[in-house]
């Protein structure tokens, strides 16, 4: 059982905590500022890179509940991550968020075939909020 400040917490008592991934340091912020005012006490954890995302996620940190994915990243891009995340038995059940400003029709229900879902990247800081508290069960 993990402690937290002193209290001995269940499962269902600690904060969520997210996972994302995308090389772009602006939308980074934007994103993890847009958490923050949903839910302070939402973890987001950010890597910039697919590379990085595997370090996180094979390092003996608690998994996240959910990971989103930015598809267009150098090196290995949002897509070659996700089969990845979903070849692995310890991160297949984690809710994979696809998350860029476009994608075809095609690629949405490719990634509906894998288990995964897609939002876009908003241009409005209010739209981001609200489809994030969507996605994370957070709206009311």
């Amino acid at each position: 059982m993990k402690v937290f400040h002193e209290l001995a917490l269940t499962p269902f008592d600690w904060p969520m905590t997210i996972l994302n991934v995308d090389d772009d340091v602006e939308d980074i912020e934007i994103f993890c500022e847009a958490v923050r005012e949903i839910d302070p006490s939402i973890i987001c954890m950010v890597a910039k890179s697919a590379d990085e995302a595997f370090q996180i996620l094979n390092s003996d940190i608690e998994l996240p509940q959910y990971i989103f994915l930015d598809i267009n990243m150098p090196k290995v891009d949002g897509n070659a991550c996700l089969k990845e995340i979903k070849k692995d038995p310890r991160l297949k059940k984690i809710p994979v968020i696809m998350y860029s400003t476009f994608t075809r029709k095609a690629d949405i229900e490719a990634y509906k075939s894998m288990d995964a879902r897609f939002l876009v990247k908003q241009n409005s800081y209010k739209l981001l909020v609200l489809e994030l508290k969507k996605v994370l069960g957070k709206a009311r």
